[in-house]
This record gives C-alpha cells, structure tokens and sequence, in this order.
C-alpha cells in the first residue's frame, strides 16, 4: 500500500506544468517564489514533484503566472510525456522564444529537413 503522502502521477503532471507555465512566463523560479512568498527550494520542489501542491498553493501559482487553474488539469496525459530539460535544452528553448515568428519558423523548417524523423506539428 502507498503513503498518501507520496506524489502521484497527477501530483506529477501537475509539478511538470508549473514549470512549463513559468518558463512560458519568463519568470524564473526566484521571481515566482517571492510572488507566492516562499522559498525558491520550495519551488523546485513543487516542480520536481517532491512536494505536493495544495489546492489553495495551486490557486495562487496559477494566478501568478496568469493560467487558469483548469489548465493544470487539462489533458493529463502519462507524466512520461514531459521530458526531463537540462540546463542547455531550457537555453535553447529560451533563445528561440527570443526570435521573432518567422525566424522561428525558417529554423523549424531546417530542423525538419535535417531530421531524418521529425516531430509532428500540433495542427
């Protein structure tokens, strides 16, 4: 039998869309923990899935970084389809967000040519 204290595969998805909805804000881990008034490991460890997220944390998180609290929520997927970022994956991603549309489109368009597999666009 499991602790009910341990994560579970939604306390995981949700951990994996709290960071997914701070980098797509821009907000470092730093800027959302002094929003929510905590610590920055706090944060990590909500990311991480290390530390459930109640129900009233959730709120605030989510109107920090202006999602509504459904999307945490929407299309629960296995937690498996979030890949695990490292540092360099998340700076790519970054500089890319930083270029304009169609610079980004030229460089997927390159990327799907130079891949013998390429990932399909969500239509």
């Amino acid at each position: 039998m499991s602790s009910t204290k341990a994560a579970s595969d939604i306390d995981r998805q949700i951990a994996a869309r709290i960071r997914i909805a701070r980098l797509e804000s821009g907000m470092s881990q730093e800027k959302l923990a002094d929003a929510l008034g905590i610590t920055f490991q706090q944060v990590q460890k909500y990311e991480k899935g290390m530390n459930r997220v109640s129900a009233g944390r959730l709120r605030e998180i989510s109107d920090t970084l202006g999602r509504d609290i459904t999307w945490f929520f929407e299309e629960m997927p296995s937690f498996e389809s979030y890949p695990t970022l490292s540092k360099a994956d998340l700076r790519v991603l970054r500089n890319l967000k930083a270029l304009p549309a169609e610079t980004r489109r030229a460089i997927d368009a390159l990327l799907i040519t130079l891949n013998p597999s390429p990932v399909e666009t969500a239509k």
